[in-house]
Parts: structure tokens; sequence; C-alpha cells
């Protein structure tokens, strides 16, 4: 069986030359972020930018309200950290104001859209054409505060909040069921390090069901979503029957014969829960959510994911396919550069964030022109790359 695999690698990054002291944040409810940028039209994009990084939200901003209060910023610092304000909350609840008032199905009712949901995920691999998408990653990193010994003083490094780290886009290729980054085909940036992901074109989506139908599926809620009305259920997984591993890049763990520090991954297949926002109007996924339970103590505190999928034209045909994740994991930091035992790395916690964004959607493959008449011609193949002119966005409606 494949794993879910959520995989930090820590890399060397600089850090901005701007440093600030831990501050506190004000948690705010979608309409009072609503109302404080309201209040904020006019004013400079980084005035605007740091009153954003004060905020928490307590509620998750939904795809369409992020888009419109995006349209009234001042600049790319205040839509940064207003996606960075928004991807923290991902895992939370929406308000009350999006959580239709209908009534809860019957038990025959969450049963048979629990049948739905298990024959689309049987179904939607197998009808993914062979397809090329473009993955853009935006990777996010806060800096804790602490003390570090380097070789000759102690520096004192000082709270930096979330702030973008780097931003990197690579070709995904989604051929024979199978999901292959080119990470040789990077169009913008550097790779950048921190955390990362795949799976979001069916592992994901076919491994967590069948996870959640082993363990405990229940029914949560009504949600108001973009195209209208979505089913959201609740799943726990136990570890027993988990496919979920996480892993960390890397643990000290003793000396070699040169003292060299021995490193290895923190690696451990964990229980998790999340849940599954269905479509009952289409019969699609639009959305899932895993939330590693990390044993208390542990070196990794926090990890988790989410992936929404969306319609999208692919030679002319729509197909649900991932149009935005987000992944979050906090770790603890190492306090000093000489203690390499397991029981003196866990320093503060540190926390990495991705935004990542799946566009310009085409098919892999080639296709054959017949041309008549006096030409001259006659088959002439087409290659790959100009099969399917790039789609950059959802359509709006998917095909069945």
């Amino acid at each position: 069986m494949k794993k879910l695999i959520l995989l930090l690698l820590l890399t060397g990054v600089a850090l901005p030359a701007f440093a600030a002291t831990e501050a506190t944040t004000t948690k705010v409810t979608v309409a009072q972020l609503e109302k404080s940028l309201a209040v904020a039209q006019g004013k400079p994009d980084a005035e605007v930018a740091q009153q954003l990084a004060s905020m928490e939200l307590t509620e998750r901003l939904s795809s369409v309200r992020l888009a419109r209060l995006n349209a009234g910023l001042p600049g790319e610092k205040a839509r940064q950290a207003l996606l960075i304000v928004a991807d923290s909350a991902a895992f939370l609840d929406p308000p009350d104001s999006e959580i239709p008032a209908n009534p809860v199905p019957a038990p025959a009712g969450t049963r048979r859209i629990l049948t739905e949901i298990v024959n689309y995920v049987n179904t939607t691999a197998r009808q993914l054409p062979n397809l090329i998408a473009m993955r853009t990653t935006t990777g996010f990193e806060d800096r804790p505060q602490e003390d570090v010994q380097e070789a000759t003083d102690m520096v004192s490094l000082s709270y930096l909040p979330l702030h973008a780290i780097g931003k990197s886009s690579v070709t995904v290729t989604y051929r024979d069921r199978q999901e292959v980054v080119d990470e040789k085909a990077v169009k913008r940036g550097q790779k950048i390090g921190g955390l990362a992901t795949a799976g979001e074109f069916g592992p994901i989506l076919s491994r967590v069901v069948a996870d959640a139908l082993q363990g405990k599926i229940t029914w949560g809620r009504w949600d108001q979503g973009a195209g209208g009305t979505e089913a959201i259920f609740h799943y726990a997984v136990s570890g027993d029957k988990s496919h979920y591993n996480v892993q960390f890049c890397c643990v000290p763990d003793g000396f070699n014969s040169d003292n060299s520090p021995i490193l290895r991954v923190f690696n451990e297949t964990t229980s998790y829960h999340g849940e599954i926002a269905f479509d009952p109007a289409s019969g699609a996924i639009l959305r899932i959510t895993m939330e590693a339970e990390m044993t208390q103590g542990e070196l990794v505190s926090k990890a988790g994911m989410i992936v929404e999928y969306g319609p999208v034209e692919i030679g002319g045909k729509n197909y649900i396919c991932p149009v935005k994740s987000v992944s979050i994991l906090q770790a603890h930091t190492t306090q000093n550069k000489g203690a390499y035992s397991m029981s003196n790395y866990k320093g503060p916690v540190k926390t990495y964030l991705n935004d990542v964004v799946f566009d310009q959607y085409r098919r892999f493959g080639s296709e054959t022109r017949i041309l008549t008449g006096d030409s001259g011609d006659s088959i002439q193949p087409r290659g790959p790359a100009s099969a399917d002119t790039p789609s950059n966005g959802p359509s709006r409606a998917p095909s069945h």
C-alpha cells in the first residue's frame, strides 16, 4: 500500500534583513476581517500588510471571499499577508452564515451519499486523461525567538512571523495514473526548501477515502460552497489503519567515528482525522483535509494538509482536478549546534506553511490531423506540447 507522505526538507534559507519581537495577534472573525479591510481602503500597501500580520482568523475564509478581499488590496505585500492569514485558518469551520440550515439527512440518505463518494473515487482517476499542469508553490516560515550557540559566541535570534521564503513553479505530469514532478523544469525562482508534498492527482483522494471507510466516518454538516451546497463528512483513522506518514529531516542521532553527527529522518505513521467535502449535485469531492494526531512531546507537533478540487477544462472537456493545496507543519528547532542528542533537540516550535496553486492544465499526448482537398498534406502528427491550449483556472461546471 502506498503511504501519504508529508515530507519536510531543511535547507539553508536567507532570512529578510528586518527583525521583530514576538508580537501578539488579535483573533478576528471573517466579518471583522472584512470590516477592518474596508476601513483600511486607501492606506499604503505596507501599512495594510502590517495590519493583517497582527490578525488571526477564528473561522475559515472561503476562496470566494478571499478573492473579493484580494481585489481591494493596495499591493503585493498586503495580498501575501492576507494569504498567510487565510491559509493559517484553512482547517477551521466556516462562519455560521455559510452553514445552511438544511435538515440532517436520514441514515439512508447518508449511506447513499457515502456510496456516491466511493463510486466517485473509484471512477475519477480512471476518467482523468494524461495531463500536464503547473504547480506553483509559495513557501512560508516563521523564526522562533531563541539563543543559538555559534562557534565563538551565543547569538540571540529575534522572532519573525510567517513570511515568504521562496516561490517555485514546476511541471507536474499525470500519466497512466502516476504523478511525476519534473524537478528540472523549474520555471521561476529557485527550488525552495521547507515543506514538500505530492499526490494531489489521485493517491491522496483514494487513500484518504479508503482509510476513512476503514476508520470512523460520520455526518458533519452542510456548507455553502462556491458552486452551491456541499455535504461535509468527518472522519477519523486510527494508527493501525492509517497510511498517513509524516517525515521530518533531519534528527541528530549520535555521532560517527569522526565525531560528525549522525542524522536520520523522523518518520512516523500516525492516526489522523479530517473532513471530506462532497457536491451532492455533481457527485464530485471538492475538498479533503488531513490533520495528523501527533504524539505529545514528539519532535513534530503538528502536521496537516488540505487539497481543494474544481472543474478544469482540458482538451475541450471538463474534469475535476486539484486547484489548490495548503500544507502546514510545526516542529521543534535545535537549541544549540553542539546539542545533537534527542533530549536536547527540542527547542522552540517553528512553523512551515506552503500554498500551492495548480493551473495551466493541458493534455499530455499527441494528436493526428487529417487534411483533405488539394493541400497536398496528409496525416501530420503534432507534438505533446501543442496538443492543448493551457487552462489557467477552473471552468464553470464539470461534465459527467
